[in-house]
């Protein structure tokens, strides 16, 4: 009896495929998301560069909250 709860338990070989295959669905869409970002990224850097805008604006990196100064 307590052989059979303990299998039950277990993950079976379908299950760790199952799961295999939603960590790759998941790594391709967070691929796609952090290459979508970086395509506009670079989409508005180049804007700002063509219309001048925000040209003297000095943005520090990382992410605390931090804003830009002039």
């Amino acid at each position: 009896m307590i052989l059979k709860w303990i299998k039950r338990l277990l993950p079976t070989g379908q299950d760790r495929e199952k799961e295999r295959e939603q960590l790759q669905a998941v790594k391709h869409k967070a691929s796609l998301a952090m290459q979508r970002y970086s395509e506009c990224s670079e989409e508005i850097k180049s804007k700002i560069e063509q219309n001048h805008f925000a040209r003297y604006l000095v943005y520090e990196k990382g992410g605390n909250g931090e804003h830009a100064h002039n």
